[in-house]
């Protein structure tokens, strides 16, 4: 891994969450004029170009299987608890189309398998998580896995494999964290253990299937971690300074500052990580 270089140019509040499929652009959820929007930053450099526009704030983009269509997740800004609603949009821009509404929406995500994209729900008991398939032009599908919550009151950090085949979350708890892999197409459940790393915050699998790379908050320090499927951990980066992770799962892009994670690109050369700086500024007032 070479040495990171800046990728968005100016001060505003954001995050990456998905790649263009030719990897050439990083979609960003990105807070840039006071609506929080989803917006597309060349890799080659110039100003993040905006995707969508409107009355609703924009968050979570993610490729479709077919790489037309941009999904996201959007609510109305002055009341961010109502019901979510899935969004698509073209690529390269247009207008929005409903997609489908979800409540005690977790997350989705999209793979090129059979299972296509899915969004993650919580029971209204907070118990249980499904995992829906749905079709970025039919809407809702059927429930592929129905999944126990470990801890009702946070959202885990979890992905859905490049295949579509593999919902994984991370468990935390002790010394350790475990990461399940649920199978959605019939095949064995499987459970890896990451020793040594705790809190583990975004989640993304690598293009090729065959690890993920996650983000590990700690009082000391905020670091990247390459985990391959025995759960050998490989410290990528690493940002010393106080993290909690203790904000949600990518519901908004405030406070955040304290968390990493990385997303890789279609083709494998490239991983756009974010880490939040803050930056002070002191004034002296005289004659007052």
């Amino acid at each position: 891994m070479s040495v990171p270089q800046p990728l968005t140019n100016d001060e505003a509040a954001g995050y990456p969450a998905a790649w263009t499929a030719d990897s050439k652009a990083v979609l960003l959820t990105y807070d840039h004029i006071g609506q929080v929007g989803i917006f597309q930053q060349p890799v080659a450099g110039g100003a993040a170009e905006p995707i969508t526009a409107g009355p609703l704030n924009a968050i979570l983009p993610r490729l479709s299987p077919d790489g037309a269509w941009i999904i996201y997740a959007a609510f109305p800004r002055a009341a961010p608890q109502t019901p979510m609603r899935l969004m698509r949009i073209p690529v390269n821009g247009g207008i929005p189309e409903f997609v489908l509404e979800t409540h005690n929406w977790i997350g989705h995500w999209c793979g090129r398998g059979p299972a296509g994209c899915v969004v993650v729900e919580r029971t209204s008991d907070r118990k249980w998580t499904t995992v829906t398939a749905f079709d970025p032009l039919k809407g809702r599908g059927k429930v592929l896995r129905t999944v126990r919550e470990d801890s009702p009151n946070e959202n885990p950090a979890a992905a859905l494999s490049p295949d579509g085949s593999t919902y994984a979350v991370a468990r935390r708890g002790g010394a350790d964290t475990r990461i399940q892999l649920f199978s959605l197409s019939n095949g064995p459940d499987r459970e890896i253990v990451v020793r040594g790393w705790t809190n583990l915050r975004g989640m993304d699998w690598s293009p090729d299937g065959k690890g993920l790379y996650c983000g590990s908050v700690s009082p000391k320090a905020r670091t990247l971690l390459n985990v391959d499927l025995k759960g050998k951990a490989q410290v990528l980066r690493q940002y010393k300074g106080v993290g909690s992770g203790t904000v949600d799962n990518m519901t908004t892009v405030e406070t955040r500052l304290d968390d990493i994670w990385g997303v890789p690109s279609p083709d494998g050369r490239y991983i756009a990580i974010y880490g939040g700086a803050l930056n002070s500024n002191v004034w002296m007032l005289e004659g007052f």
